[in-house]
């Protein structure tokens, strides 16, 4: 059946950031004189999927990881207008019917914002609950569901990587792995999500 809402991840479902992750990381270890850099075959099994375990995963002491978590997350936001939509996602969103979509991400909510009005995308999403409004994911699903009146399980929460698939797990909503973002299929499959998505034509088949 259809669902009531859909609730988007941002950075590796809607948008292509990886890249500028690595290189963001790769930038502030060499100014921090840390040799060992992040990968994307590293990045792919991390669990949680956190700054703080980005850090700890190329074995950043304690004292650098809030330097390093603070870098990484500021130069995502100011790469954000070079980053491009995942192919197919914007005709995704334009046949969406807005009031039943929502984006819940890590990002700030004024940069998503910036992103989806730049690409005549800023009508096609009801609510964006970013990095700076309180609670974790879990919190901000429960308040969408609440906001807009939607069955938690008739509600999606859609992302990348398994912290994703907790989040919604902890909210009671159906989880909706994709395989194109920032996690490989195999640890996406191993939290045993509702649904796995190779494509985002077999996302728009599942959404509908």
């Amino acid at each position: 059946m259809p669902f009531d809402l859909a609730i988007f991840d941002y950075d590796g479902v809607l948008v292509d950031s990886l890249d500028e992750v690595i290189k963001a990381s790769s930038e502030v270890c060499r100014s921090m004189g840390h040799d060992r850099m992040l990968n994307k075959e590293m990045i792919a099994t991390l669990q949680p999927m956190t700054y703080g375990q980005l850090a700890r995963s190329i074995g950043l002491p304690p004292d650098l990881m809030e330097v390093f978590s603070e870098y990484v997350f500021n130069r995502l936001q100011q790469a954000d207008a070079a980053m491009p939509f995942f192919p197919g996602i914007k005709t995704l969103l334009r046949q969406r019917t807005p009031e039943n979509t929502v984006i819940i991400s890590g990002n700030s909510r004024e940069i998503i914002s910036a992103k989806l009005a730049a690409h005549a995308l800023d009508q096609q999403v009801a609510s964006i609950f970013g990095a700076y409004e309180p609670g974790d994911k879990a919190d901000k699903i429960r308040q969408a569901c609440t906001s807009f009146g939607a069955d938690p399980g008739r509600t999606c929460m859609i992302g990348d990587s398994v912290s994703d698939i907790q989040y919604a797990q902890k909210a009671g909503v159906r989880s909706i792995a994709v395989t194109w973002g920032w996690q490989s299929r195999d640890t996406l499959a191993e939290q045993k999500p509702d649904y796995i998505v190779e494509s985002v034509s077999e996302l728009v088949v599942l959404l509908e």
